[in-house]
């Protein structure tokens, strides 16, 4: 995840949508791509924040970051030397997890969001200029972010919300 950061964003960093404000999440990151590997992932989100601890499936720490969603801060502590790009990390969710207004509020020129939406699955696909480079799709609580402009996929499981 360290060697590609953001490579050119689609949408400025957000504030913490109303709904989310005071929730939190457990969920099961499974990246594929330029690294393989999977952890825990514990999400808790206030008003001006965002705190993502990453966890091995024994409940040892990896990371830990916080995101200040007003002044775009990111505060990073790794404890057993995984590199995780928090910026990156808060974009995907972001991308993915974010209500559709506020992505399209905030896409920056020539880049576009689209939703389509039938009975079987949700899919969420971002264009720049014309070429699509990022791909969400959502089966149940599985979400799959296909990233490729930067070759990664990530499958989140949403294992547990609080």
């Amino acid at each position: 995840m360290a060697a590609n950061p953001v490579a050119t964003p689609m949408f400025n960093f957000m504030p913490v949508p109303t709904q989310l404000n005071e929730q939190g999440w457990l969920e099961r990151f499974q990246f594929s791509g330029i690294v393989d590997e999977s952890m825990l992932v514990s999400t808790e989100f206030t008003t001006s924040s965002i705190k993502v601890v990453a966890l091995t499936f024994e409940g040892v720490p990896l990371t830990q970051l916080q995101f200040d969603t007003q002044t775009h801060e990111l505060t990073t502590s790794n404890t057993l030397a995984v590199e995780l790009d928090g910026k990156k990390i808060i974009y995907d969710m972001q991308s993915a997890f974010w209500p559709l207004a506020m992505l399209e509020q905030n896409m920056l020129d020539n880049n576009q969001v689209i939703e389509l939406d039938n009975t079987v699955m949700r899919t969420r696909q971002f264009y720049r200029n014309d070429t699509l480079v990022r791909e969400i799709t959502y089966n149940g609580a599985s979400t799959l972010l296909t990233e490729y402009e930067q070759n990664y996929r990530l499958k989140i499981e949403r294992l547990e919300e609080y």
